[in-house]
């Protein structure tokens, strides 16, 4: 095949099967071994108690973890108000739980939590807010070659 021919049959950038590619192709990568991790559970739990006035109260986050764990969070609401949860999740700041009735808890599993807080709204001036909230997180903790 005459090189004219090789460029009007074979298209240089992506060659159909038969034809030869202008670059080699990519050697494969050696693969990645298994890293060697402890995975860290951890179970927090806390009361919620706050006005009913539309305000923010922060009552978990992260400090000092290599990165933002997976998580499942229970919240129970104790009082009349409706409490809005909302958490910073993989760096974006999103409501996660609106749990409206008395006596009721709703449930969230998440991947990337980094903070949580709730606010209280009431139409009863005066009003506040009581609940409580359990948190179950994992993450690693020692990753790498251990022998």
């Amino acid at each position: 095949m005459n090189y004219r021919q090789f460029l009007q049959e074979c298209d240089l950038e992506l060659a159909p099967s038969g034809c030869p590619g202008i670059f080699p192709p990519k050697p494969t990568p050696p693969p990645i071994p298994p890293a060697n991790c402890t995975i860290v559970k951890n179970e927090v739990c806390g009361n919620i108690e706050q006005p009913c006035d539309g305000s923010w109260v922060e009552y978990w986050s992260t400090i000092g973890l290599p990165e933002a764990p997976s998580g499942s969070l229970i919240v129970y609401n104790g009082s009349g108000c409706t409490m809005n949860v909302r958490a910073v999740i993989n760096g974006q700041l999103l409501t996660i739980l609106n749990v409206t009735e008395r006596n009721q808890s709703k449930s969230v599993t998440v991947d990337g939590i980094e903070m949580i807080e709730v606010q209280c709204l009431s139409e009863t001036t005066g009003a506040r807010c009581s609940g409580r909230f359990c948190l179950t997180i994992q993450y690693p903790k020692i990753c790498g070659d251990v022998e």
